[in-house]
């Protein structure tokens, strides 16, 4: 009986030890799944024939310099990559370098029978230890940015009475404290700098104006592919009462375009509840 019990009580372990070494890490690579899951995620991988101790280290190099080339190739805006200012700027490099060695390690294999490890590594974009902080030279006052252009007024012939989406009409008594811009029609690609402008091109919001801290923590706003989860996100940061609006194009890729009178409505709730320097904005994705 006792036996049996012993036997009872090892297969759950065995198999308990299969599932374990058979996990498989998603790598998240591309920016925009990035912003969406909050992280940067890869899997390095070793040379066969090695100790453990050398796999190990292998593929964390190998990791290491994966994320190392992600974060290079990461959009400040339009065509302009963190890669074009982050050779000629020391603090950069130096914060990039930092992060990187304190990144996530999410797990570690090793293989006893071709002797080859892996390294499962993450990097947040957000927080402290994340990207935005570690770039935000490149995203404050840069000259890798768009050249500012002028900042959006609203005129006389753009009353704010009217939106994109005809059942979503505004009253006078409504106050919005959050924006849900949805971009699903357009090429547009998510960025460090992801800015909103009138259909003349006038800045309607610019990121890299948010304050520090909240760029820090939030970039320049949220990103998903369910108007659900955006709200929820927006609920997270404070917002009771979002609105929603469609772009009516996209401008160098990053930059989205809105119509006449969708501009004038952000503008004026914005007045009220002052939620674009808060980066209380969701662009809702394909």
């Amino acid at each position: 009986m006792k036996k049996i019990l012993c036997v009872f009580l090892l297969i759950p372990c065995l198999i308990f030890t299969t599932r374990a070494y058979a996990e498989e890490w998603r790598e998240v690579r591309e920016f925009a799944e990035a912003v969406q899951e909050g992280y940067i995620q890869v899997v390095g991988e070793s040379e066969a024939g090695q100790s453990r101790y050398k796999a190990l280290r292998a593929a964390t190099v190998v990791a290491q310099r994966d994320l190392l080339e992600i974060i290079k190739g990461i959009s400040v805006s339009g065509k302009t990559k963190v890669v074009d200012g982050m050779l000629e700027r020391d603090e950069i490099s130096t914060s990039v370098e930092g992060m990187l060695k304190g990144a996530e390690r999410c797990g570690k294999k090793y293989d006893e029978t071709d002797r080859h490890a892996e390294v499962c590594m993450r990097v947040n974009l957000r927080g402290a230890n994340g990207v935005y902080n570690a770039i935000l030279p490149l995203i404050k006052g840069t000259s890798l940015v768009p050249p500012e252009g002028p900042v959006y007024t609203p005129g006389a012939d753009t009353p704010a009475s009217s939106m994109s989406t005809p059942v979503q009409v505004a009253k006078a008594e409504v106050k919005y404290d959050g924006l849900i811009i949805d971009v699903t029609e357009h090429g547009f690609r998510p960025a460090l700098i992801n800015r909103i402008l009138s259909e003349k091109e006038e800045i309607i919001f610019d990121p890299s104006k948010i304050e520090s801290s909240i760029l820090v923590d939030r970039g320049c706003g949220g990103f998903t592919n369910d108007p659900g989860k955006a709200k929820a996100l927006l609920s997270t940061w404070g917002c009771q009462n979002p609105f929603s609006i469609k772009a009516s194009g996209v401008v160098r890729s990053t930059d989205v375009k809105v119509s006449a009178n969708d501009a004038s409505l952000i503008y004026e709730n914005n007045q009220k509840s002052n939620f674009l320097p808060e980066a209380k904005v969701v662009f809702v994705l394909k």
